[in-house]
């Protein structure tokens, strides 16, 4: 398969929503639970922090994953969502968190039909906020190149942007100026073996916010990064979507590091495997990938679920503690 058409292929790859099939863990109970949990209005709201609280960060976070099920048993809970996004689609609907809800807007309209005005403003705010360097950051606002950037503007893998992008079905062009960054975020091809291990970190500046922590420093005198799978993971989807080969030294080298990988051994606490779940499934469906990983993915998110059917993440980097947020990722998660 040449370059062109494994482009081809993603790009054109099925996107509509599906059924869980009998070898899926279930998510019954998790769905249950966001169902329980949602406004009488339509949306998701939560206690959890305050910008949780006006539905527009999670509502477009949970119709996400409830628009990857065909069940009529959730069409009241998807159209009610659909109607409340639809009457506040403005520009101000994306102000709080503009990548994630503006990717999340985009990847559920692939599937609701009845989302579609709001995908040109959910494209244009994302294709707005691309910086420079091709990546994106936490800004609300675009970002101008800049050796000393501010904390929310300094740019991190954001695989969510190209999740958006893919599932919009164009703009390859905005994910193949994001590469560059995203190799610059991989422990791979510098030449030095005691750090290039072939996996990810999140971010070139700011080492509070690479959860794995520093590796040491380099023989240029360049300060390293250790890898860790949900870096690794979304820099796996960021290389493949935006165009890498299946088959190229930095797609393989990353694959590598996830097939190593055990969930069993104690994964940072903001590492759990849903969080992981796009890009770990990903490399097992690639030619000649494991669904070990995969596997053994699953069993540790089941050991992690809770009785009501949430699952909650101890750690707060990524703002998994609020079982809203957790429970949504959890569900994409069972379904690979």
């Amino acid at each position: 398969m040449n370059r062109a058409d494994f482009l081809r292929l993603l790009l054109l790859a099925p996107l509509g929503a599906r059924q869980v099939s009998a070898a899926s863990p279930s998510p019954d109970l998790a769905l249950q639970f966001l169902l329980r949990h949602q406004s009488d209005d339509g949306a998701w709201r939560a206690e959890t922090y305050g910008a949780f609280r006006d539905g527009r960060a999670l509502t477009p976070h949970v119709l996400r994953s409830l628009a990857r099920f065909d069940d009529p048993a959730l069409a009241t809970a998807k159209r009610k969502a659909v109607s409340w996004l639809l009457a506040r689609g403005g520009d101000d609907l994306f102000d709080a968190f503009p990548v994630h809800i503006a990717s999340a807007v985009l990847e559920s309209a692939a599937r609701i039909a009845a989302l579609a005005p709001l995908q040109p403003v959910a494209m244009k705010r994302l294709l707005s906020l691309q910086t420079p360097s091709g990546a994106w950051s936490y800004s609300p606002v675009p970002v101008a190149a800049s050796a000393s950037p501010a904390p929310m503007q300094q740019t991190n893998l954001s695989a969510i942007a190209i999740d958006g992008l893919r599932a919009a079905g164009g703009h390859l062009d905005a994910m193949v100026r994001a590469l560059p960054f995203v190799r610059s975020c991989q422990n791979h091809g510098t030449g030095n073996p005691a750090f290039d291990d072939g996996g990810f970190f999140q971010m070139p500046l700011d080492p509070t916010r690479n959860k794995a922590g520093r590796a040491g420093t380099d023989q240029q005198g360049k300060p390293r990064f250790t890898s860790y799978a949900a870096a690794t993971a979304d820099g796996l989807r960021c290389l493949l979507f935006a165009g890498a080969p299946p088959y190229s030294p930095d797609v393989l080298a990353a694959r590598h590091w996830l097939d190593r990988f055990s969930w069993s051994q104690a994964a940072l606490p903001a590492d759990l495997a849903y969080y992981c779940a796009p890009g770990i499934s990903l490399a097992a469906s690639l030619p000649g990938g494991s669904s070990r990983t995969v596997k053994s993915m699953r069993q540790e998110l089941s050991k992690a679920a809770l009785p009501d059917g949430s699952w909650k993440n101890p750690a707060a980097e990524m703002r998994e503690n609020d079982p809203i947020v957790a429970t949504a990722l959890a569900i994409e998660a069972s379904l690979g």
